[in-house]
């Protein structure tokens, strides 16, 4: 089922089954700023991560001596437990509980709440996680929204460009066949604060910088000044992917990182998941803009 929220600029679409952005569209001019799916080339546009970010090594997490099957970015995207609440016109709510389902694959009770508001020219997605457990609970989350790129058939990738707010020299992450982060950095080249784009800038598979000192990125237009901001203060790393030659980008602010080559098991021992204590919550949020 999807779900719609609108002001007097934009209209969001949002499909229940994992709480997944489908739609972005300017009331105006019509014009789409999602990744229309195509499943022969990725079946995703906006999959929440929670509350694992990439490949888990081994497949599974530890915690107390046993073992948890743990999925690839893991138990919010596809699922269909999500309660859905409209909370105006122009915001909703989905919010994933703890369950039997949920305890076979992640050890703590908790409460994960995605909110979609729409003010004025921007989406905003906060994400909301409670403890509810006895223990402190660790976790990741982040966002994948694939942004269509180019936005119209006259044009093709090769004509956009990630813009940084300063320049300065970027490294990415590299990942092993089996998408774990390797000891090895790889330099990103740009032109000046931007990125250029291009059908092969993603073979190697994403670009992954860690420990940011900057909360934005544009994507727009090389010939032109405005376009797309994507805002994500509070959040340390940042990922660009796209399926190679693809016509979207995904621009993933992220909390934490896919696990390492030699990341341990044990969940409590990650070496980017947040902990909370019984009760706490964390919020955080990402916002995309469309300037006009």
């Amino acid at each position: 089922m999807f779900h719609i929220i609108t002001n007097e600029l934009l209209t969001c679409s949002i499909i229940e089954k994992g709480a997944e952005i489908r739609s972005l569209k300017n009331n105006k001019t019509g014009q789409e700023y999602i990744w229309q799916i195509d499943p022969d080339v990725w079946r995703s546009s906006s999959p929440p991560l929670f509350p694992a970010i990439g490949t888990i090594k081994g497949d599974k997490i530890i915690y107390k001596d046993k073992e948890y099957p743990m999925p690839k970015h893991g138990i919010a995207r596809d699922n269909d437990a999500f309660e859905f609440k409209q909370l105006s016109a122009s915001s909703c709510s989905y919010t994933l509980t703890h369950s039997e389902a949920t305890h076979h694959l992640y050890p703590f009770k908790f409460s994960f709440t995605i909110t979609y508001t729409l003010e004025n020219n921007r989406l905003l997605m906060s994400y909301n996680v409670v403890n509810l457990d006895s223990e402190p609970m660790y976790f990741t989350c982040g966002g994948h929204t694939a942004y269509a790129c180019p936005v119209t058939a006259t044009k093709a990738l090769s004509d956009y460009v990630i813009e940084f707010p300063e320049v300065q020299e970027r490294s990415s992450h590299t990942l092993n066949n089996q998408g774990l982060l390797t000891s090895t950095m790889r330099k990103v080249e740009t032109n000046g604060a931007l990125l250029p784009l291009s059908k092969t800038i993603f073979n190697d598979d994403a670009l992954i910088f860690s420990e940011i000192d900057y909360s934005w990125v544009r994507l727009r237009e090389s010939a032109k000044t405005k376009g797309l901001v994507i805002r994500f203060t509070g959040y340390p790393h940042l990922a660009l992917w796209a399926q190679p030659g693809a016509d979207y980008v995904c621009i993933e602010p992220w909390l934490g990182l896919p696990d390492a080559e030699n990341e341990s098991l044990d969940i409590t021992k990650k070496s980017t998941y947040t902990k909370l204590v019984p009760q706490e919550q964390f919020s955080i949020t990402i916002e995309t803009e469309v300037e006009e």
